[in-house]
């Protein structure tokens, strides 16, 4: 009777463990969702922006030809190197929350193979973002030194070159006229705009994969 009364309360505590278990693992399961949720907005913002980007070095770009000598020119190729052009960052951060609280106890809670594959999937795919991310960094921080090899940002203090926001008649001067140095700011915006693309590729093709796990988490814990 000592024996069975020992094995019962064996099995009970075992019980009320898992139920427990798999109440936290539940959880974290909708923390982990309002986190992809999160990651799908910004994303989408990071898409979006890195877009406008991508068309801001384009009209940069189509200066490369234009004679430098002229003022309309040089206000241009001022213009179109602020704003969303030379040097903007828009990063995606993932939410990831509950994501490293997974990693450090969370996991064994959940009890479903292929849930855990798939959470650990999308871990994966964050990484390669991250990855794409540094390609990124490095061609706009070229960038950044081309435009000050060859732009005077001083004449945003003088009041007779820029007043008001907006820069004034007087004839705009550059930090160098060395043509060398003007093709070579060029050439780097030009791979700014493809770590650019290739940064907002990567951004692009895993929108849809993270839009797939909240559904298919939602569906494996009946979760509206």
């Amino acid at each position: 009777m000592i024996f069975l009364a020992v094995v019962l309360g064996f099995f009970a505590e075992s019980i009320r463990e898992n139920i427990s278990d798999n109440k936290k693992g539940e959880e974290y399961i909708k923390s982990l969702i309002q986190n992809l949720q999160d990651d799908t907005t910004s994303l989408n913002s990071a898409i979006e922006e890195n877009l406008e980007k991508v068309e801001g070095l384009k009209r940069l770009m189509s200066l490369s030809f234009v004679d430098m000598s002229k003022d309309a020119n040089r206000k241009l190729l001022y213009n179109y190197c602020s704003g969303k052009s030379v040097g903007y960052y828009s990063i995606f951060k993932s939410n990831d929350a509950t994501m490293v609280q997974l990693k450090n106890e969370g996991l064994r809670l959940i009890h479903k193979n292929h849930v855990a594959d798939s959470i650990a999937r999308y871990d994966n795919e964050i990484k390669v973002i991250y990855a794409a991310e540094n390609l990124y960094n490095t061609v706009t921080e070229t960038a950044i030194m081309a435009t000050r090899e060859v732009l005077n940002y001083a004449i945003y203090y003088d009041s007779s070159y820029y007043r008001d926001g907006h820069l004034t008649d007087k004839l705009i001067p550059l930090l160098s006229e060395d043509a060398g140095k003007l093709k070579l700011l060029f050439n780097k915006v030009d791979l700014e705009i493809g770590g650019t693309k290739n940064y907002i590729y990567n951004l692009q093709i895993r929108l849809p994969l993270i839009i797939r796990l909240i559904e298919f988490l939602k569906k494996e814990y009946h979760i509206k």
